[in-house]
């Protein structure tokens, strides 16, 4: 579904429009590699993952497989929002990336193998497309949140909540 796509890349947007308001509100101390490491954990999760997930979809059902994957995914979201200790989210932003990597390739083999052949491009920009929509509404939740007070866990509530 290109709605779950939309909300899995969502963290993609909020992520950077929330920095801010970590740093000044965590109560930790984050280095700049850190913050590497907060912005990329979940590029890193999906690229790994990505490998794997062609195989593990040969093998386990793929409805079973996507429930939990976004049951996985909105549970690291709330962690990676709601809990405030840098291993954890770490953790969480890598989870939501691995989840992700499984829905990017579902997404692909859906299109392959069930969308009409004359418009399977169509349908894989909508892919692209609802990526890209994603970060833009996490970036505008995120950004909109905290420049109005609110805390930076708001907008991994809105993410988690939807998903």
């Amino acid at each position: 579904c290109l709605g779950v796509q939309v909300f899995m890349s969502y963290d993609g947007g909020a992520t950077p429009a929330s920095i801010d308001t970590i740093l000044n509100n965590s109560g930790m101390e984050w280095t700049q590699v850190d913050l590497g490491l907060l912005g990329s954990l979940d590029k890193f999760g999906m690229t790994i993952s990505c490998v794997l997930w062609g195989r593990v979809l040969q093998q386990v059902p793929a409805k079973a497989l996507l429930v939990v994957g976004l049951f996985l995914n909105a549970l690291s979201t709330f962690a990676f929002g709601n809990v405030r200790l840098k291993a954890v989210m770490f953790i969480a932003k890598f989870l939501m990336g691995v989840t992700q990597g499984l829905q990017c390739v579902w997404s692909t083999c859906w299109v392959l193998t069930h969308a009409p052949a004359d418009s399977r491009t169509v349908w894989m920009s909508l892919g692209t497309i609802s990526a890209g929509i994603g970060n833009g509404i996490g970036t505008a939740v995120a950004g909109f949140g905290t420049s109005e007070g609110l805390p930076y866990a708001f907008a991994w509530q809105v993410e988690s909540g939807v998903l």
